[in-house]
This record gives C-alpha cells, structure tokens and sequence, in this order.
C-alpha cells in the first residue's frame, strides 16, 4: 500500500471517528452545521417509520426508508417521494446500501439499539422516539402520560440536532392551532362516546385503549373514549367484537381495512350487524394511520376526524 493511500485511508477513518465522537456530544449539532452550508445539505438515513414520518413532517426527504411499500399502505402521509431507496425490513437494515450511500446521519428508534455499534461505523446515530411508551412509562410511574407532548418534544429535539429547530417550531405551532380548530369542529360530539378500532377479521378488532396515542387526540379534541381501560404498551387492545356492544350509544370509527369494513357490513356478518352502532348507521371509515408515530400520526389523525366525523350520515342522530 503507498503512502498517499495509507493518508487517504487514516484520514477517513479519523473523520469517521470524528463524527461519531461529535454525535454524543450536547453540541455535536452546531458543530456539525459549522462544516457544513446548509441543513438541507445533509443526507439522513431514517431506519424506522416514525423516525421517517417525523422527518418528512419537517420537509426532509430521507436518504432511505425500509418496507416503502408497506409504509405507502399502512402510513400514507407524509408521502413518500420516489427517490428515497427502500432499506429492506425494519428489524434488519441493509448494512451494505447504507455503506454504499455513504449518509451523513442515521435517525433510528431505541428497538434498533443492538445494532447501533455496527451502524456507528457508517455514521453518526440520533436514536429518536415518537412516543412515550419505552418501558410502558405509563403503567410504571402509575400517570397518565401525554403522547403528543412527548412526541412534539421529541421532534423539536430531533429538529434540533440535525439544524431543523425553527422548521420544528412552526410544524408544532401549525399542530396547535389545528388541534383548536378541528375541537371547534367537532364540539357537536363533545362527550358523544367513540369507539376507536381496526377491524381484524368477521370476529376481532384491535381497539384502541385508555393509553394509546389516539387518546390524547381524543383528550385534544373534547371526544369520549367508549373504550375505558388501558391495552398494551402501544396502547391497543384485541378484542371480539360483540364487546363493542358494551356502549349502545357509541358511534363506531374505524382506522383502515376500509375495503374489509364494507365488504363485512355488506355481507351483514352477524356480530358486526349485531352492533347498535352498526343498526343505527353510526359508522365511520378512516384510512390507515400510524398509531405510534408521535405528533404527525396525532395531527393526521386529528384531521380524518375534523372532515369524516361531520359528513357520517346517522352518526350524529342514529
């Protein structure tokens, strides 16, 4: 090997030490931007959703995303730009590509964790977590936690370190004053109960909990829960769907599956036609939304809400 390309190499290999040093420091950012012209200058690899999802509230298209299809079917919105590479699954990332496209940053969530010491070795790591439920922090300090407080904290954190602070200021604002206006808009169901679920199959429902993100929507825009009790650490339960029967009085929303809803209230499967929402036509259908993806999941939420709830025919008065 010659001498130019020994340099060469301890150069990168010094610069690479640099940047994984200056990531775990409080000021690595500053830093980071000194070097560099713009924020938008920088290529940021996002290894999860909802490390993508929040990036593209921002307007950042991520260098990479993994499973982009399934994020098109089950996320939706932020949209995913065509130029983004698909990283492969979101438990096993491809190592190779992301060497290959040599990002500056790596945003990822703590489920990621044991892979952080070989994804250090390709760039700098900003772990990033929407939401409150790292160890069921509800259940183990025994109080209520606000999942859009967390995640709006941790976005401003985030916008923060990559040198998108006051892009994260205005988004969280923006959120703000959308939250006050779909609660203006939704003040003829103040106190109306809702069901919350994602229809499984002719039998099941997920069902979303006392504890799950869509309830600080829900705490937000003055709606009633019919569903009282906490469910898992994402906050939803599966249950039968004759429980949903439990509140006659509820109006009955659904996340998704949209063609499966209607194909079962067309069939007039017997549970699901059992259900006094379903008799009394108090039934609205949702597209997909990410039910841990911090204050764009709430916000994306929130705005299904403001323009569906109104239009349901029967919902109001069945």
């Amino acid at each position: 090997m010659s001498d130019k390309t020994t340099l060469s190499t301890a150069r990168l290999i010094s610069r690479r030490r640099l940047l994984c040093a200056l990531a775990t420091a409080p000021g690595w950012p500053l830093l980071a931007h000194a070097a560099s012209s713009t924020p938008a200058m920088q290529r940021i690899a996002a290894l999860d959703w909802a490390s993508a999802e929040n990036l593209l509230a921002l307007g950042i298209t991520p260098l990479t995303l993994p499973e982009i299809d399934r994020y098109r079917q089950l996320v939706m919105a932020p949209a995913v730009p065509d130029n983004v590479h698909e990283l492969g699954l979101r438990s096993e990332p491809n190592m190779e590509l992301l060497q290959a496209l040599r990002p500056d940053v790596l945003v990822m969530n703590p489920e990621l964790a044991p892979l952080q010491r070989q994804l250090e070795q390709i760039a700098p790591v900003v772990q990033f977590e929407a939401q409150g439920f790292a160890g069921d922090l509800r259940l183990a300090s025994n109080q209520p936690i606000d999942q859009i407080e967390h995640g709006s904290q941790a976005l401003q954190q985030l916008a923060s370190q990559l040198g998108y602070g006051e892009q994260a200021a205005a988004y969280i604002a923006d959120a703000s004053r959308q939250f006050s206006e779909a609660r203006a808009t939704l003040a003829p169901y103040a106190g109306r109960p809702l069901y919350l679920i994602s229809l499984i199959d002719a039998r099941r429902t997920l069902v979303f909990c006392s504890n799950s993100l869509f309830q600080d929507v829900f705490n937000r825009l003055g709606l009633r829960n019919a569903w009282t009790t906490p469910g898992s650490a994402f906050g939803h339960l599966t249950v039968t769907l004759d429980q949903l029967a439990a509140n006659r009085e509820a109006v009955l929303v659904n996340i998704g599956n949209e063609r499966l809803v209607q194909g079962a209230l067309a069939m007039k499967i017997p549970v699901l036609n059992s259900l006094p929402a379903v008799q009394q036509k108090r039934v609205v259908l949702l597209p997909q939304t990410l039910f841990y993806g911090g204050l764009p999941s709430a916000l994306r939420l929130t705005q299904l809400l403001a323009s569906r709830l109104p239009l349901a025919e029967g919902a109001l008065h069945g």
